[in-house]
């Protein structure tokens, strides 16, 4: 993608903390809990997926399978309750409870026991989407492919929703010229190559382009605050993440 995550922008940085779903998962509500539960492991799926792959050497089933027994663990025994947001992102928690999952896996029959045909999250709709996706091979360890895949994870949430966000006010224009540009080209384009492309002059190019990145830099920062607990750990995991 292009520099989308060194613009300034609207401050959207952080949501009253009732809609945080770190923060939801001690909510005195049982149906709460669930609720911030379930969105979580829905964000983390494919992290936790990418993590087994690379910790275990398993087949994108076998993975899967893997993913799924964790996820399952963290309702039956839990844990996830005990996470304590002075000592670290949620990131960093679930990485600890991932190694201790992974030193209690013997074989792959365990973990397809485990699950008992339940289900967390909707998987099926993912099958194509992790064959097909693999972390860089320059990621080198499961917690870098965990990172690198939550990474790409809150890129593509906060990228639908600016596409949304065009879409719902006739902007479509702005968001495909930030398409053919970041996200097809990847910076091996040019902005006149766009402009003729879309038949819109270079100035329009660049200023969708900033406009675009200003609201993606806002989205980002909006999901990120939803794992997170206050201003501070906001400004951090943006650090770790995305630098600047």
């Amino acid at each position: 993608m292009g520099n989308e995550t060194q613009t300034g922008g609207e401050r959207r940085d952080f949501p009253s903390t009732r809609w945080s779903l770190v923060v939801g998962l001690q909510a005195s509500a049982l149906e709460r809990r669930r609720e911030a539960l379930e969105a979580l492991c829905g964000r983390y799926w494919k992290p936790v997926y990418h993590f087994a792959r690379r910790a275990f050497s398993k087949t994108p089933e076998d993975a899967k399978d893997l993913a799924q027994g964790f996820f399952l663990d963290l309702v039956e025994d839990g844990s996830i309750q005990s996470y304590q947001p002075t000592r670290g992102s949620f990131r960093a928690f679930l990485k600890t409870l991932l190694r201790r999952f992974a030193a209690d896996v013997h074989d792959m029959e365990k973990a397809r026991k485990r699950g008992g045909g339940r289900r967390i999250v909707p998987l099926d709709a993912e099958d194509r989407a992790l064959k097909d996706v693999v972390p860089d091979e320059r990621v080198d360890s499961p917690e870098a492919a965990l990172d690198w895949s939550w990474r790409k994870e809150v890129l593509e949430r906060a990228v639908e929703r600016v596409r949304e966000w065009c879409e719902a006010r006739g902007r479509l224009e702005a968001f495909r010229c930030f398409r053919a540009y970041d996200l097809e080209g990847e910076g091996r384009t040019t902005y006149a190559e766009v402009a003729e492309r879309l038949e819109v002059s270079e100035s329009d190019v660049r200023n969708h382009l900033f406009a675009i990145r200003e609201r993606l830099r806002s989205e980002i920062r909006a999901e990120l605050a939803q794992t997170v607990t206050d201003a501070e750990a906001l400004e951090e995991e943006w650090r770790e993440l995305f630098g600047g």
